[in-house]
């Protein structure tokens, strides 16, 4: 009977881990506001509450106190690190002794048997490429954005000016639109409130805003080991043996044109 409740008590963390969303609160209007919302519990970020400050934590003995718990800290830590300096200086020592004993035609082949031993740039480049945009459509794929409302006031010097600026603007946000529902998925779009336009009192371009975005945390751990387990599979594919290289699975990159002799006299 224990053993269940164990595997039950599992299974339930996983599936709350996986299927319990996180609400991501952006809300602007004229200061940004920030909140994190889990099980329905709000987190503020921003803005951040004022410091209260207890009079009784700042005695001349509390504060002279503190003072010698940080140089004690900063003491200790300095002792850490030149010691952790001078191991790796006498590990560069050993190292350069070992290798002064050996020829110079030993000292190239291990060289070579290290330097053989590893990706070539060109594979690495393309390996991280496809990593990138494999983490990015999955974790991009599984964001919920909802835009409450939208609202830009634009204002320039003069009318023409202001007429160009809130043209730009509006484009821009139609297409940000655009470009946000080719990748996330945009929930209530038609519904929400936007609005550009302009404002013959502004001096610049203020925002009001309220959007929501709602992901799980299974999504972003599902995109993190979908990603690191393909980097893994494929920098051991990549990953040629030292005594039998293999060659490379992705083309060389091209070679690039010499370049132009300079002219006599420049």
């Amino acid at each position: 009977m224990p053993a269940l409740i164990v595997i039950g008590c599992i299974i339930l963390f996983f599936v709350i881990l996986f299927t319990v969303h996180i609400n991501i609160i952006i809300e602007m209007a004229g200061d940004m506001a920030l909140t994190i919302k889990v099980f329905g519990i709000p987190i503020h970020i921003l803005p951040a509450k004022p410091k209260k400050y207890n009079l009784k934590k700042y005695t001349l003995k509390k504060i002279r106190k503190r003072d010698e718990a940080a140089a004690k800290k900063k003491a200790k830590k300095k002792a850490a690190k030149e010691k952790k300096k001078a191991k790796k200086q006498a590990e560069a020592e050993k190292k350069k002794a070992a290798d002064a004993l050996l020829t110079k035609e030993e000292r190239a082949a291990k060289k070579a048997a290290a330097k053989a031993g590893k990706p070539k740039i060109t594979d690495m480049i393309v390996l991280i490429a496809r990593v990138a945009g494999l983490f990015f459509s999955r974790f991009f794929g599984k964001i919920h954005i909802k835009v409450a409302r939208l609202h830009i006031t634009t204002g320039a010097g003069d009318a023409m000016s202001m007429a160009v600026t809130t043209a730009v603007v509006d484009k821009s946000v139609k297409y940000l639109l655009w470009l946000l529902g080719k990748i996330c998925k945009m929930d209530g779009l038609k519904k929400a409130d936007i609005l550009v336009q302009p404002d013959y009192k502004a001096s610049g371009i203020s925002f009001d805003c309220n959007l929501t975005i709602r992901v799980t945390l299974g999504g972003i751990l599902g995109a993190v080991f979908k990603a690191g387990f393909a980097f893994l599979f494929g920098y051991v594919k990549i990953k040629p043996a030292p005594k039998h290289p293999e060659p490379s699975i992705f083309p060389d990159l091209p070679v690039l044109p010499p370049l132009p002799e300079l002219p006599e006299g420049s």
